[in-house]
């Protein structure tokens, strides 16, 4: 059996013989999982959602609950966080030709990690043993964005990767296994957006006013447009190892390690359009401004992030019912973004030549302005300024365990066990300013270019803007005429999170019934050190606290047929917050011009879960029919909450947002599965070629939280109510063909304190993907694949009914082909 047929059969037995709620995705016989990204392809388990960043699937949500709070792991080993606030792992950085399988495990067991809600993703790398012969699978592919070239680099997206093992030795008691891969990606987003709020109302006399405010008029109208055009060019590389010794069944030992780096190269241009002062002539859909402001800004972050996993484990049959296993595991991540950004505006004073008319009779507003070419000359932009800026971030982990376990054989089995792990945590950041000294006028037409030829939506014309070259060859020849300041690093912090825990557990299997219970313990002790500005002086602020959590749980499995399974389970888990939010920093971050103050909340409380979950699982012949029901109750929610204050953060009072985490009062989540999976195998003749895999989630979230202006109740961040897949495969002969389609619902993205009609909201999407693949020897596989076949973008939504836009982003389709070789 070869390809996506035996790739389906492996992980229904996954989900058959495991004793807790596991789902998984198990790699073809040529070494592939069904996306090249590792986080594309969860997206294929029931109840998990993936939460996009700059077109690429990146971060899992698991049941309700975003990648922060589900604990990811490589054979079993913890993965530093490469994020900028903590304890995230973007799933981008392990490639996916590293996995034999991904397991999802969602309902947790006393002896799994507590920091866990939603549940635990496993990553795990091929083993000799499982192959029980020499290997070597390598792909190579090449492939074609639809969207590429326009703005800034054309470079050739390709993929590269291998994957070889043998055992070795007088009784191949010895395995190795090594791997690398590499990546190049090159591809331009066009994007339209409205920065928070993104609408406003106006007063009879013309005033603005919040939307929804009861002085306002109930016309919606935009704060603004920007127009946006990202180019990223990206690289990634992989690198792993094993090392494995077995003796029988009586003794297995491994040591093994995983290096990952991806690099982000981006280079983002910008023309934003605000008006300035009153509005005149409204009608429902339409109005005038007889003053506004333009904004050309350039930004060039190099997002580098970089993983390293070393772990060295054993497992021991120390007598007939006594078993021991623990592990040894270091990891670290480390990120580094350096930034530079050039930003020209028009001047205020010169408003009335910037003039312009609007209409939002389409979901996509237009600015129409009163004189094109003055609103377009270069020559009118200013330098506002220009700033290098860096964040960096590192992550260090150690982690000890240790495992017991009595099995008699006749049904009584009991586990004990302890673990200890340290994490260290530190950020820093740099941002120096540079403003044209007196006397000294810098305008865009010394450093301008043309914009991309092709028209966003159809309708919008982003010229002209700011060549990069130009721009930094202008400011290396001119530096004595530019004043620098350099802002405090008030965001830096180091945090030290110690963690001891310990469980017990013992199950009973009676017949076809078996009974799980057991109890954890965990203590958490967390040191913080950070810095805050008072005036120009940095002063710092230390916070220590811990918090210990006692974790029941209670499994059953029952298997009531031969073809069916019946689970339940009842569990307690915790999600601790992010490391930045417990710091008692504050970093100013620039989203375009709008400075954008993210504060930490050291009082933050961790999450506190309680779950039941019951499946019922029907086996036929090459499938599995299940559905599952789920319910958790999370006392202490942490969300984060965003406002618009005045500031002055050294430019004078402006309009700044403002972010900070709190706790919710609470939040709920019910919810349901649904999967089918079934290779068609009693169709006649050429038809029982057919597969099908299916699977959908509802989900029935409320989330209570605290504004200035009192309690609010909506569904839960970050999490749509529903997602949904569907493949339908054929294979035969030499041939297979797979057609994916991929739905995530909408879900609120962000949350502002004051304006509930400037809540943001991702609209639902639907992606389809095809594959085809033919073997041209027994050892040779073409094949070609497209992605997002439906050429959907990114839509987020806001205002009154979730009918306005705030951001729209266009991915176009991509096309790959390539070889693999399996010997």
């Amino acid at each position: 059996m070869t390809g996506q047929r035996r790739a389906q059969r492996e992980s229904i037995a996954t989900k058959r013989d495991s004793f807790a709620v596991v789902d998984a995705i198990s790699s073809d016989d040529i070494g592939k999982l069904p996306d090249h990204n590792t986080a594309a392809a969860l997206r294929r388990i029931p109840g998990v959602s993936v939460q996009e960043d700059q077109g690429e699937p990146r971060f899992p949500v698991l049941r309700g609950l975003r990648s922060t709070y589900n604990r990811t792991t490589v054979d079993g080993a913890i993965v530093a966080g490469v994020d900028e606030e903590g304890r995230t792992v973007p799933l981008d950085i392990i490639p996916s030709v590293m996995a034999g399988r991904v397991e999802v495990i969602k309902t947790v067991t006393p002896e799994n990690d507590a920091n866990a809600i939603g549940g635990i993703i496993n990553i795990e790398t091929r083993s000799a043993f499982t192959a029980k012969r020499p290997f070597f699978n390598g792909l190579a592919s090449y492939g074609v964005y639809e969207q590429h070239g326009d703005v800034r680099n054309d470079r050739p997206s390709l993929r590269l990767a291998f994957a070889t093992g043998r055992t070795f030795g007088a009784s191949d008691e010895w395995g190795v296994v090594v791997g690398g891969s590499y990546e190049q990606l090159d591809y331009d987003i066009p994007q339209v957006e409205v920065a928070s709020p993104s609408v406003r109302e106006y007063t009879a006399a013309g005033a603005p006013v919040d939307s929804g405010s009861p002085r306002g008029n109930g016309i919606q109208v935009p704060t603004q447009l920007r127009l946006f055009w990202y180019n990223n060019s990206k690289k990634r590389y992989g690198a792993n190892a094993k090392l494995e010794y077995r003796v029988a069944d009586a003794f297995h030992w491994e040591l093994s390690g995983i290096y990952a780096k991806t690099q982000d190269d981006e280079e983002r241009i910008e023309f934003r359009t605000e008006p300035l002062g009153n509005v005149s002539g409204q009608t429902p859909t339409s109005g005038s401004f007889a003053r506004g402001r333009n904004i050309i800004q350039l930004n060039q972050p190099i997002t580098n992030r970089e993983i390293v996993v070393g772990r060295t484990a054993f497992d021991w049959k120390a007598a007939d019912a006594w078993t021991l296993d623990g592990d040894a595991i270091y990891s670290q991540g480390r990120l580094y973004t350096p930034n530079t950004s050039v930003e020209f505006r028009t001047r205020d004073a010169q408003g009335s030549s910037y003039a312009f008319r609007y209409d939002t009779s389409d979901f996509y507003p237009i600015f129409t302005p009163a004189d094109a070419t003055q609103n377009r000359n270069p020559a009118n932009f200013y330098l506002q300024q220009q700033r290098d800026a860096s964040v960096r971030t590192l992550e260090k982990s150690g982690q000890l365990r240790l495992n017991a376990t009595y099995d008699d054989g006749a049904g009584v089995r009991v586990k004990a066990g302890g673990v200890a792990r340290t994490t260290r945590r530190s950020y820093r950041n740099s941002q120096t300013n540079y403003t044209a000294a007196s006397g000294f006028t810098y305008t865009l037409d010394e450093v301008d270019a043309e914009g991309p030829d092709k028209l966003i939506r159809d309708r919008y014309l982003l010229t002209p803007r700011i060549d990069a070259d130009r721009a930094m060859d202008f400011f290396a020849a001119n530096r004595d005429r530019f004043v620098t300041s350099v802002a405090l690093p008030t965001g830096d912090y180091r945090v030290q999170e110690d963690v001891y825990a310990g469980y017990f557990q013992a199950s009973y299997k009676l017949d076809t019934l078996t009974l799980l219970a057991g109890l954890r313990y965990e203590r958490t002790d967390v040191s913080s050190l950070a810095v805050r500005a008072v005036g120009q002086a940095l002063t710092p602020v230390m916070n220590e606290g811990g918090y210990g959590n006692w974790l029941p749980g209670v499994h059953l499995r029952w298997d009531a047929l031969p073809d069916v399974v019946v689970r339940a389970a009842y569990t307690n888990t915790i999600g601790r917050p992010d490391y930045a939010q417990l710091a008692a920093s504050e970093n100013l971050t620039f989203d375009g011009s709008q400075p954008t103050l993210t504060r930490g909340n050291p009082d933050l409380r961790p999450r506190k879960s309680r779950g039941f979950d019951g499946s019922l699982e029907w086996y036929p012949r090459d499938g599995v029919v299940s559905i599952a029901l789920f319910s958790k109750d999370i006392n202490d929610e942490i969300f984060s909450l965003t406002s618009v204050e005045t500031l002055d953060v050294g430019r004078g009072a402006e309009p700044v947002i403002v972010t900070a985490p709190r706790n919710a009062n609470t939040a709920r989540i019910r919810g349901v599965e649904l999967n089918l999976q079934q290779a068609l195998t009693f169709l006649p003749g050429a038809l029982s070629g057919l597969g099908i895999a299916a699977n959908a989630t509802f989900l029935d979230t409320r989330f209570t939280f605290l504004t200035t202006a009192g309690p609010r109740e909506t569904g839960l961040y970050l999490q749509p109510d529903a997602t949904a897949n569907a493949t339908v495969y054929y294979q035969r002969g030499r041939f297979e063909g797979r057609v994916s389609w991929n739905y995530i619902g909408g879900f609120l993205e962000t949350i502002n304190d004051t304006i509930p009609n400037a809540d943001q909201y991702w609209k639902e999407r639907s992606t389809f993907d095809a594959n085809v693949s033919f073997r041209i020897t027994p050892r040779l596989t073409l094949y070609a694949e497209g992605q997002n076949l439906s050429n959907a973008g990114r839509r987020e939504l806001t205002g009154p009914g979730r009918s306005y836009l705030q951001e729209s982003a266009e991915y176009g389709r991509t096309f790959w082909a390539g070889v693999t070789a399996s010997f």
